[in-house]
């Protein structure tokens, strides 16, 4: 008899696994309403009225519970109640597939199954952290990649050397050798050497500066003189002499 009872239990959880192969584990629960609603017909007794009965109808809106849970077969799944009593607590179950529906194994005081029915409504592939950090991660650097090294800076070297340019008023152009350099306030590095310098700005006349640049820091300060716009005014013819 004792040999019996072992038996059953050495073959019992065999054969559990296989009537629930899947094991799965609650993540979270959600209380949805469903937008579609069932539509409620009801008939009670009444005095009044045709036959001694009275009815209503109309559209009943049901909150369900949503449970997502993961599957060890790599899948997630987010499930619907067939029975809106029906729940399940944050744990891990056995469970199976049955074409579109999921069954739960909810287990009873005395060891066996309830089952309960899901409507599977939506199953994903379960994404694990670290393959999310894999996306993320950055490369390891490899040693043998080309480095790039820091641009210099615009220093004037030996055979240069640095023009200051300011202008009254500023932000006039600033114009080196026919070339355009920049505008005012300026710092320019030109060649040693004779350069012309032209300070342009609308309204105002240009300033011209033909210097010799021997090396250093040369600081040119532009003092622009404003256009007249205004039209002269004719100067009428004087009158004819008189005749005799």
């Amino acid at each position: 008899m004792i040999g019996f009872l072992l038996l059953i239990i050495l073959v019992q959880p065999s054969l559990a696994k296989e009537n629930w192969p899947l094991t799965v584990k609650v993540l979270s629960t959600k209380n949805v309403e469903d937008p579609h609603g069932t539509f409620h017909l009801s008939f009670s007794s009444s005095s009044a009225g045709f036959g001694g009965t009275s009815g209503h109808a109309g559209w009943v809106h049901r909150v369900h519970e949503h449970v997502f849970v993961e599957a060890d077969n790599g899948n997630s799944y987010e499930l619907q109640p067939k029975n809106p009593k029906d729940m399940l607590l944050p744990g891990t179950y056995q469970a199976k597939i049955e074409k579109r529906d999921m069954m739960v194994c909810e287990n009873k005081d005395n060891g066996n199954c309830r089952d309960v029915k899901f409507y599977v409504i939506e199953a994903v592939p379960t994404v694990k952290e670290t393959e999310s950090n894999a996306e993320t991660e950055e490369p390891t650097p490899d040693p043998t990649a080309v480095k790039h090294l820091p641009i210099p800076s615009m220093q004037p070297t030996a055979s240069q050397a640095s023009v200051i340019v300011d202008s009254n008023p500023a932000g006039a152009d600033i114009e080196i050798d026919a070339a355009f350099v920049g505008n005012t306030p300026s710092t320019v590095s030109v060649a040693l050497g004779n350069h012309q310098i032209v300070v342009k700005k609308k309204g105002f006349s240009d300033w011209t500066k033909t210097l010799k640049v021997t090396g250093g820091a040369i600081h040119l300060n532009a003092e622009l003189e404003q256009v007249s716009t205004q039209t002269p005014v004719p100067v009428p013819p004087p009158p004819p002499p008189p005749s005799n």
